[in-house]
């Protein structure tokens, strides 16, 4: 466990001093059609890996590393407060995920369970390349700003 947190920490330092902010608005597009993407992950699945910088109230943005580990139970998201100097602008979380259907019985969420006593976190399955993170109660977030994480 150490490892993951010392080469995330690593990864997202580098990631925090090798990247410029483009100030330009950028429109993102979004497949929304549902696929099998998630029904595939099995014990013995590769991992995969979601990026994105999301809206920030008090920073430049808070960039996201979600990464979905091979055992595909378990999850491991940095998030690091960009513009900041601090050490604690970097917060490393883990735990599991269980894939519910979203109150239209179409739509897939992913619930992000984390091993420490912080709030579970949601993301709408968006095709097989993106998720969108949604509120604290599961529901979409009306905004203008982007909330999509691509995956690499």
């Amino acid at each position: 466990m150490i490892k993951y947190l010392l080469s995330a920490w690593i990864c997202s330092l580098l990631l925090l001093t090798s990247c410029e902010r483009n100030s330009q608005q950028a429109t993102v597009t979004v497949d929304t059609l549902e696929s099998d993407f998630f029904e595939s992950l099995t014990p013995t699945s590769l991992e995969f890996t979601f990026e994105g910088i999301l809206p920030c109230a008090d920073c430049a943005g808070i960039r996201t590393h979600l990464k979905i580990n091979e055992d595909s139970l378990s999850y491991f998201l940095t998030e690091t407060y960009m513009g900041r100097t601090d050490p604690d602008s970097v917060f490393l979380r883990s735990g599991t995920f269980s894939r519910i259907t979203g109150a239209d019985s179409v739509s897939t969420i992913l619930e992000l369970s984390p091993v420490k006593e912080s709030g579970k976190l949601y993301f709408l399955v968006a095709g097989d390349s993106a998720l969108k993170k949604l509120d604290q109660e599961g529901k979409e977030i009306i905004s203008e700003y982007n909330y999509i994480l691509k995956r690499k």
